[in-house]
């Protein structure tokens, strides 16, 4: 997993590719995530072994998905459409992601591509909150194939991969050349084994592959020869799920506009990485963000800050916040230690705020303070001072204001 080293840029033939890895029919509805990238792609946990190799998707928009995903292998092979702030790509899950705090939580979690985490995150960041939904893998062509294992397989034990499948697995059981049903366990690693539990069985069987939906595809094996592919009866259809779902990437920030508040810059789902939420960018200002000596009614701390002539208190995002549908206005508390005359709050342009020894409520319309289209890197929130003289200033509860919320556009 990588957080802040930045991607490499997407050729032309790479933008050919994407157009291809596509996922027509929604199997399940739009839920939160959270995306990161890594470099080992290859070889992963399902199996396939290389992406582009003869039992590989055949492209590499894949994703290792977190253990609450992954389930077992059962998301081996499956297909999500990942909506970050860049835009919407489909991976196939490929590989389990392992990572301690970030895979092996309840929340779901995916390890994409370089080129996956591109197209939907951008190539300088290394982590977005984003949504996803389970889809078709309508990339796939030709029918269900099976792999039997490259090991010492023999009548009594073997295991076999089966890849190129539109839609997930649910089980599989062998129909043996002497009438036996037997069902087979899957294993982590993408594996259906036969451990002799009814002694050697009789070739040639037939391995009947069932999908989550309910079909059902045959697959003829006439031996246990090792790394021996065999193809099935055909393909899984599209499914009928009744689901449409457009997903909407969500907000890298906090969604109420919170950008300050009880102490602390406002992370998004309370989640602390520095790529979410608001940040420090501040220059020349010395500042405590959770001073509780000055804390106003009701809080438990606020942020105090002397700021330097030419100095400023600055907060920014990397993420792209595009503002206009959502918020309206800034709003903030704010008082000094003494009157202060020289204090610019703004974006590319600035007002100048009057600072009293009383707590004052504040607020601005955005398009007033200079915001442009995306409240995103390199764009920041400036407390600046512009005079010659050092002052102290207090401040709490800094939001953008939720269109529906706005009562006002200018300072109160």
């Amino acid at each position: 997993m990588k957080f802040s080293k930045q991607l490499i840029a997407i050729s032309s033939i790479l933008m050919v590719t994407i157009s291809g890895v596509l996922g027509a029919t929604d199997l399940g509805e739009c839920f939160s995530s959270r995306s990161t990238w890594y470099e080992a792609v290859e070889h992963g946990n399902c199996g396939y072994g290389p992406l582009e190799g003869p039992t590989g998707p055949g492209h590499r928009f894949i994703a290792a998905a977190a253990t609450a995903v992954y389930n077992g292998s059962s998301a081996c092979g499956e297909c999500y459409e990942i909506n970050g702030p860049m835009g919407t790509q489909v991976v196939t899950i490929v590989d389990q992601c392992p990572d301690p705090g970030w895979c092996d939580t309840s929340f779901p979690h995916f390890d994409l591509s370089p080129e996956a985490f591109a197209v939907a995150g951008g190539s300088t960041v290394g982590v977005f909150m984003s949504t996803a939904k389970k889809v078709s893998c309508d990339y796939v062509q030709g029918p269900i194939k099976l792999l039997m294992k490259d090991a010492d397989t023999t009548a009594q034990w073997f295991e076999f991969m089966v890849f190129n499948h539109k839609v997930g697995l649910d089980h599989i059981d062998i129909e043996t050349a002497d009438g036996k049903v037997i069902s087979l366990p899957r294993r982590l690693y993408n594996y259906w084994t036969y451990s002799g539990e009814q002694g050697q069985v009789k070739f040639p069987i037939v391995a009947r592959v069932y999908s989550k939906y309910g079909e059902r595809v045959d697959v003829m094996v006439k031996s246990f020869t090792r790394a021996v592919v065999t193809e099935g009866t055909g393909q899984f259809g599209e499914p009928v799920t009744g689901i449409k779902d457009a997903c909407v990437a969500p907000l890298p920030v906090d969604a109420q506009g919170w950008i300050y508040h009880n102490g602390s810059l406002v992370k998004p789902l309370d989640y602390n990485h520095p790529n979410l939420g608001w940040a420090d960018w501040s220059s020349n200002a010395n500042i405590n963000w959770a001073d509780t000596s000055a804390a106003r009614e009701g809080g438990a701390a606020v942020c105090s800050a002397t700021i330097n002539p030419i100095g400023s208190i600055q907060i920014g995002t990397d993420l792209p916040v595009e503002w206009a549908p959502l918020f309206d206005s800034l709003e903030f508390y704010i008082k000094g230690d003494s009157a202060i005359s020289t204090l610019a709050v703004g974006y590319a342009t600035t007002v100048t705020v009057p600072v009293s020894t009383s707590w004052t409520k504040q607020t601005f319309s955005l398009s007033s303070l200079g915001a442009p289209d995306s409240l995103g890197k390199p764009t920041n929130l400036a407390f600046r001072n512009i005079g010659s003289s050092a002052f102290k200033i207090y401040l709490d509860d800094i939001k953008l204001v939720p269109i529906a919320n706005t009562n006002t556009s200018s300072s109160s």
